[in-house]
């Protein structure tokens, strides 16, 4: 029926596509292990990301601390010096105290909204940056679950006595297989010859 350079033409054939589909299967579980490694990076990542924004917020706080504890002091120095002198000049202190009081209240409600600022300027960052790597992750994902869809195609073509036949699949159809189809027009192909 067939001649051997057909045999061995079709041997090789089968060889070839046997050794692509082991290749694609290494491929995808390298491809699995990389993306459980990206993921793992992309968790550490965020978790740093969350710690430096905890660091800074505590940072933020001491440093509101120690300007509202440098304030009080400055104020009150500059009251006892201006109430020790003279009882004429009570007026003149009261109102230099009052003016200094302004100052320095504005300033620390700068201060705070500074704080509120960068401690919602590092909010968003961090919510930038948790829906960047979310998007991505789910990108993997998809990815992931495209070539685990093709496994089952890739296990049905190694068991099947098939080839490639240019943009085609060529099979040795098996008369006594079972048929399928909503007209039952498609018949199973023939065991690979060798395969278990």
């Amino acid at each position: 029926m067939y001649s051997n350079d057909d045999v061995i033409s079709l041997r090789a054939a089968l060889q070839d596509a046997i050794q692509a589909v082991q290749q694609a299967a290494k491929s995808m579980l390298a491809l699995r292990t990389e993306m459980g490694q990206r993921e793992q990076a992309i968790r550490g990542l965020f978790n740093q990301e969350l710690q430096s924004l905890r660091n800074a917020v505590t940072e933020s706080r001491r440093e509101v601390s120690g300007i509202v504890s440098g304030a009080k002091d400055q104020i009150a120095e500059e009251a006892k010096r201006a109430v020790a002198p003279v009882a004429a000049e009570y007026g003149r202190a009261v109102s230099a105290t009052s003016a200094h009081l302004r100052g320095a209240s504005k300033t620390i409600w700068l201060w705070f909204a500074a704080g509120g600022g960068i401690l919602l300027l590092v909010l968003l960052m961090g919510w930038a940056l948790l829906g960047y790597y979310r998007r991505e992750l789910a990108a993997a994902k998809d990815e992931l679950r495209r070539y685990e869809n093709a496994v089952p195609v890739m296990r049905a073509f190694v068991a099947s006595d098939a080839i490639i036949c240019g943009e085609r699949i060529c099979v040795n159809v098996d008369p006594k297989g079972q048929k399928q189809g909503d007209k039952r027009q498609y018949r199973q192909a023939k065991p690979r010859p060798g395969a278990g």
